[in-house]
Formats: structure tokens, sequence, C-alpha cells
């Protein structure tokens, strides 16, 4: 379904192409209207002189690319069948001219081929360049005879006296004297249009190549642009499938009246290596978790799927959060061959007491709320960081909340965030939005942190994940 999407808006983008090269030919076609009339008018003064009935070329010329134009703007350059006749009048007009003035203008036939490559399709470039290398050699043999003469290729009787004047135009001078016109036919083709053909067959060859250079470009775009799709519906997949892993049903433990608790993940990219959790340990046990693996993108949220498990596993078996890091520290180490690693701050609530044990392993200070104050930072014991090396220990340390205590952690995207003016936002601005309402409820804490960030850095790029959790302790 997703290929044949992308199919189609690729036809609907060459279609688009087709109708802007038609676009752009018309305009060159009223163009070249404009330059046949001039011509025509240099020719009704006597600025130059040709054999042929001119007058009726230029007639016949003007009126056929004006018709084929305004065919073009009349079915908004959008019908199949335009571009051909676009490029046929280009031809014929080129090939008329061409046997009137038959070296002078031999040029003009690459014109044709090089703005067929405008339309990307080389079955059409390869038709344009034969159809005009045979018109040009009709063009070629009519106007040996009846054109412009090429003195270099007429053969005269030996003897034969040309007479002529400082008024007289040297075709007028010959006229009447017999000469060769099947020499000067083959003499023409054999010494000009034979030449001139191997030129245009090398500009249509190199043409024909340049489409096909533009379609194997398209071809690899389309392919590039169908990965890219896949590869963003994984991404969207990855990432409502890592939304799932979080907890993000609020409120959390709805039964549960002695604390309550939020938490967020915004990941830089469409999947991030942050987490939080908080797990019922038993009836009296609440287990909280904020971590930042190493890194960004699809590995880190790998790696952090893996770690969040251990770590929650660890802990839900009653281990202390110094031992639960432990084991999860030398679990994630036996299989890193990556050697990524994750910082984690681990804290268990005993909701009948408001006390707490926790542990930090290299992550950000937690902000403590006390009853009747103001957040304020709180300088934990660190550890090293999960996954590092084999054997670590992890110090605890504890906290007694009271009703009305809270505890905010975040990870380093919160501090870290930048404007424009590569000035991080830092932790005593974080303090400050904790603080414009301390007693709020944990969403409303992590909104006002979330607007005090979104007004510093403004527009500039989020290049971290920023997670947050705060937890409110209310007592019995």
């Amino acid at each position: 379904m997703e290929s044949e999407t992308i199919l189609k808006e690729n036809q609907a983008i060459l279609k688009e192409n087709e109708k802007n090269a038609n676009r752009m030919m018309t305009m060159i076609l009223n163009i070249t209207i404009i330059i046949v009339a001039i011509t025509w008018f240099l020719f009704e003064t006597g600025f130059f002189y040709i054999r042929i009935h001119f007058r009726e070329l230029m007639i016949f010329n003007i009126l056929l690319m004006a018709a084929v134009s305004w065919l073009s703007r009349r079915y908004d350059h959008e019908k199949d069948w335009i571009k051909y006749a676009l490029m046929g009048a280009f031809t014929v007009v080129y090939a008329v001219t061409t046997s009137a003035l038959t070296y002078n203008v031999a040029l003009l036939i690459v014109v044709p081929i090089v703005l067929s490559v405008r339309y990307f399709d080389k079955k059409y470039t390869r038709f344009i360049g034969l159809l005009t290398i045979i018109v040009f050699f009709i063009a070629y043999v009519y106007g040996a005879n009846h054109g412009m003469l090429d003195m270099n290729f007429v053969q005269y009787a030996p003897g034969t006296t040309i007479v002529t004047n400082e008024k007289m135009w040297l075709d007028d001078a010959v006229k009447g004297i017999p000469y060769d016109s099947m020499l000067m036919i083959k003499n023409t083709l054999i010494s000009n249009y034979f030449v001139k053909m191997l030129q245009y067959v090398i500009v249509a060859a190199v043409s024909i190549r340049l489409v096909d250079h533009c379609q194997e470009i398209m071809d690899k775009q389309r392919t590039l642009t169908e990965s890219t799709a896949r590869i963003g519906t994984e991404l969207n997949l990855a990432k409502r499938i890592q939304a799932d892993m979080l907890p993000n049903l609020f409120p959390a433990f709805p039964e549960r009246d002695e604390f309550d608790l939020y938490a967020s993940m915004d990941p830089a990219k469409e999947v991030g290596g942050d987490f939080y959790d908080f797990f019922m340990i038993d009836d009296d046990h609440l287990g909280m978790v904020i971590a930042d693996v190493s890194g960004k993108g699809i590995p880190a949220a790998m790696f952090m799927m893996f770690s969040k498990n251990i770590i929650a596993n660890n802990a839900m078996l009653g281990k202390l959060p110094a031992k639960a890091l432990e084991d999860a520290n030398n679990s994630i180490c036996k299989n890193n061959s990556e050697e990524m690693f994750v910082t984690v701050w681990l804290g268990i609530l005993e909701i009948s007491t408001g006390h707490v044990i926790a542990a930090n392993a290299g992550h950000e200070y937690p902000a403590i709320k006390s009853a009747d104050g103001g957040f304020e930072l709180f300088k934990d014991k660190h550890g090293l960081v999960v996954g590092g090396m084999e054997g670590l220990r992890y110090r605890e340390y504890e906290l007694q909340l009271e009703p009305g205590s809270k505890i905010f952690v975040y990870t380093d995207g919160v501090p870290e965030a930048t404007n424009a003016d590569e000035e991080m936002f830092g932790t005593d601005r974080m303090i400050g939005a904790l603080n414009t309402d301390p007693g709020a409820e944990p969403k409303q804490i992590l909104k006002n942190v979330r607007g005090a960030v979104d007004d510093f850095v403004k527009d500039a790029e989020q290049f971290d994940d920023l997670t947050m959790l705060c937890l409110e302790y209310r007592g019995k």
C-alpha cells in the first residue's frame, strides 16, 4: 500500500514536470515567433536575399507556431500529445527555415534534441533525435538547389563566365546558367550534411545519455524515498512501542491517596534513550526510576528498553536501590558489546512513612521540595554509570518526605536545553521554574518546567531527549 502511494506520488511529480516543460516550450515557441517575425521584416526591407518565396515561408512558420502555442495554452499544457505537437512545430519550422538558408542555420537541428531532455523521457528524446535528423535531411536535399546557394558545392561547365556588379546578388548572376543539380545535391550531402549529421548524432547520443542519467537519479531517488518512507513508518511504530513501554496512564494509581505522580518523555528524535518508570513493589513500597542512555535514536531506544526491564526486575525483587543497580549493572555489562551505558536515579518510597531510599548512578541531581518550602537542588551521592564496568558498588542515601513534600527528577535534556545563542537553560532556571508554583500538582509542575524551557530555547532545535518525573507525597 505504501509503495503504491509513493508510485502515485512519483507519477504525479513526473506529470507535473511534463506540464511545466510544456509551459516552458510554449514560452520558447512564442519567443521564436517573435524572432521569425523580425527575420521576415529584415527580408522585406532587403536586408538579405533568398531565392525561394520567403514571405510565404515566414507566414507558414508563424501560423504553425501560433496554432500549436494556442492549443498548448487551450488545454493548460496537460494533454499527452502536446509535447509532440510543440516539438514537431519546432522541428518543422527549423527544417523549413534550413531549406531556405541551407548552411546558415543548420545548427538549429540541435535545439529540439536538447530541449527534449527537459522531459526526462529517454524514448521521447530518442524519437525527437531521429525525427529531426530525418526532417533536416529532407530540408538539406531541397535546400541544395532551392535554398541559399553554397558556391563551394556548385559545379559549372568549364569556361562558364559569371557576370555581376555591385548591386547584383550572386544568385541572380548565376540564374539561368546550367549546372549539375544532382552533383550539387551529392556534394552538399557528402561534404556538408554528412559531417553535420555526425555532429547531430553525437548531440542526440549525449542528450539520450543525459536523460538516461536523469532517470537513474530519479530511480535512485524513488528507491530512497520508498526506503525513507518505510523507515519513517518503522520509526513511528517504534515510537509508539516505546511510548507504550513507559507508564503513560495518569493518574498512575488512582486508588492511592497517599501520593500523586506524573512523568513525561519527549524524545529529540523519533525514538529516544531517556526513560522513566514507576511501579508498586508491594502494597507499601513504590519504585521510581529515571534514566538516560548514552547516544540517540534507535540504538539508544533498544538499549533503553533492555535496561529498563533489567532495572525494574531487580527493584521489584525487593532489593534496595544500591543492590538493584549493582545487579543490573552486572547483567547489562555481560551483554554490552557496543559498550553503551545508562545514568540512573532509582528511589524506593515507603508509602506509609514517607521514607525514601535512593541511589544515583551518574545521573542528574534531584530537586527536593520540603513540605513548607520551595524546590532546592539536592546534591546526592553519585556512583558510576550503569553498564560502564562489572563489579561496581553504589551508595544509598535516605530522604524523609512529609505531606506536601515533592521529588523532581529529570534527565540532562532539561538543564542542557540550548537556545540560538548557544546558552544552556541550566539548573538555576530549572529551580526557578519549579518554584513559580511549587505547591502545584505534579502534572502542572512538569508543565511549568517545560514551558520555561520552551520560552528559553524558542525556535532552536531540541538536541536531547527531555524527560521529567515528579512525585508529591501526601501521607495518610
